[in-house]
């Protein structure tokens, strides 16, 4: 196969993403860890870059939790018996609560299948060919490749292992003033349509590793979506992996985004 431009994958994956103004989608998932996880069914309505309504139900079918993100806001509802309440706070604490960095905008990419955090500057990334797929990977500063000791050229493995007692580490640290430049980023197009069927992403400060897998392209209308996603979150303590199926996609239809608090629950000042 032969390789091609960064500037010509980005282009043919731009004619590939998905695109939309209102989304409604059915989701069966299960969260946990590698030997332990739990399932759940939800249901997702979307307003794109305005407003995400999630409603989540375990395996007996009525809902325990609903909450509603916006690009600066989160607002959250606990209905699980002898634990009711709400919450009220920043996208923020999105993050805290499922240990990710990050802001509305890649959110909605995520669900939707779309590259998170892709940049259209061709010069930031190297093209190359992985067996059948089209490969693009952020191209290293100069302190990325003191900390690896390796550059972008050589990178075979999914997850960059640095060493954090190593000194050229422990310096980078030190002098580092923005941690979004010590990300390495890495998307997979398939070939025949350039659709992107996955993206790992390594935070050398943080020491973890995202594992984004996308596969099973369904159509809407003329446009297709991966109706099945793998996550994994891992770090030198723990992998979380998230799974879920979109089992329903409609697209284009306005939605309401109901968050009525019933008058006798309490208020949580924490998540």
């Amino acid at each position: 196969m032969k390789n091609r431009t960064a500037g010509f994958v980005l282009k043919h994956y731009d004619d590939a993403r998905f695109d939309y103004d209102w989304l409604g989608m059915k989701v069966d998932a299960d969260f946990g860890t590698e030997e332990e996880s739990s399932g759940f069914k939800a249901t997702i309505r979307m307003r794109k870059d305005s407003l995400i309504w999630v409603s989540i139900t375990p395996a007996l079918g009525i809902e325990m939790i609903r909450v509603m993100i916006t690009p600066d806001s989160l607002k959250y509802l606990s209905k699980i018996p002898d634990n009711k309440f709400y919450y009220l706070g920043t996208f923020e604490d999105v993050n805290r609560l499922v240990g990710t960095s990050f802001d509305f905008e890649m959110l909605q990419q995520l669900l939707v299948g779309n590259a998170i955090g892709l940049e259209k500057d061709e010069r930031r990334f190297r093209s190359e060919v992985d067996g059948d797929d089209y490969l693009l990977i952020s191209k290293y500063r100069r302190k990325v490749r003191r900390m690896v000791g390796v550059d972008d050229r050589k990178l075979e493995s999914d997850t960059i292992l640095v060493n954090p007692d190593d000194p050229r580490y422990q310096r980078t640290m030190r002098k580092s003033e923005d941690s979004d430049e010590l990300i390495v980023s890495r998307y997979w197009f398939e070939a025949a349509q350039f659709r992107l069927i996955k993206s790992v992403f390594n935070d050398l400060l943080r020491q973890r590793t995202l594992d984004i897998a996308y596969s099973d392209f369904r159509a809407d209308g003329e446009q297709f979506y991966p109706a099945k996603c793998r996550l994994t979150i891992s770090s030198p303590q723990v992998k979380q992996v998230l799974n879920y199926e979109i089992t329903k996609l409609s697209s284009g239809k306005a939605y309401d985004f109901p968050f009525d608090i019933p008058d006798d629950y309490a208020r949580k000042d924490t998540l």
